[in-house]
C-alpha cells in the first residue's frame, strides 16, 4: 500500500521554509499559549514510564523480565503516539487533550515502523556510529506520517520520513542537538524543567514536520 497523503489542515497559517531558528521560535512561543494540556500529557507519561520502572526493577526471573519489557515497549508506543497526536493538533490549530495519549489508531504500523527505525539505528550505530545517526534523522518523522494517515504501511512511512528530510538533514542535525541540550537543561534542574522542555521539543518537531511536508499550520 502506497503512502496516502492526509487532507490538508484548515488554513489558518503556514509553515515557512525549514530552518533552526523557525523551528524553535515558533516551539518556544505555540507551548506556552497552550502549555496547559502539553503539561498534563507530559505529567502523565512521566508518572506512567516511572510506574513501568518500578514495576521492571522489583520483576524476579527472566520470564518476568521479558513480560515487563515487552508491555514497556507497547505503553511506550502507545504514549509517544498520543504525544504525537497532541503536537500536531497543537500546530495545527486544534485544542490537545491528554486523552490523545491513549488512543491507539494507526498502533499496528507505528509499532512495525518503531521497531524496524530501532534496529536500523541499532545497526548503523554498531558498524560506525555515524551511519547510525544519519539513519536516525532521515527516519525521525515515519511516526508523523503514520498518525496523520494511519493506513501507511511501515515502510512507505520511512520512505516518506527520508523524502523529507533528504537536503534537510545539516539543519535537523543541529536541530537535534539543541533540543537535546534543552531537554538536558531541563533534567539537570532538579528534573522538573525536562516537564516544560518535553512538550516544547514535541511542539517544535511537529511544526518542523509541518514545515517539511509543505502543510499549513495556525499562527504562533
Amino acid at each position: 500500500m502506497s503512502y496516502d497523503p492526509p487532507p490538508p489542515p484548515p488554513p489558518s497559517g503556514s509553515a515557512s521554509q525549514f530552518d533552526i531558528g523557525s523551528a524553535l521560535s515558533y516551539g518556544w512561543r505555540k507551548y506556552w499559549r497552550n502549555c496547559g494540556p502539553l503539561i498534563i500529557m507530559t505529567l502523565i507519561i512521566i508518572v506512567v514510564n516511572f510506574v513501568l520502572q518500578l514495576i521492571g526493577g522489583n520483576a524476579s526471573g527472566a520470564l518476568s523480565a521479558v513480560i515487563l519489557a515487552i508491555v514497556g515497549l507497547l505503553v511506550g508506543v502507545v504514549l509517544a503516539m498520543g504525544l504525537i497526536r497532541g503536537s500536531l493538533a497543537v500546530v495545527e490549530g486544534r485544542p490537545a487533550d491528554w486523552r490523545m495519549l491513549f488512543q491507539t489508531d494507526a498502533f499496528g504500523p507505528y509499532l512495525v515502523a518503531t521497531i524496524l527505525v530501532g534496529l536500523g539505528v541499532f545497526v548503523g550505530t554498531l558498524a560506525c556510529i555515524i551511519p547510525g545517526v544519519i539513519l536516525a534523522i532521515m527516519w525521525q518523522l515515519y511516526g508523523y506520517v503514520i498518525i496523520e494517515a494511519p493506513t501507511t504501511v511501515p515502510t512507505d512511512a520511512m520512505r516518506r520520513s527520508a523524502d523529507l528530510t533528504r537536503g534537510h538533514r545539516w539543519p535537523l542535525f543541529g536541530l537535534g542537538l539543541v533540543l537535546f541540550f534543552l531537554n538536558l537543561l531541563g533534567i539537570l534542574l532538579f528534573g522538573i524543567g525536562v516537564i516544560f522542555t518535553y512538550g516544547i521539543t514535541a511542539v517544535t518537531l511537529a511544526w518542523t514536520y509541518k514545515a517539511l511536508s509543505g502543510q499549513p499550520v495556525s499562527p504562533a
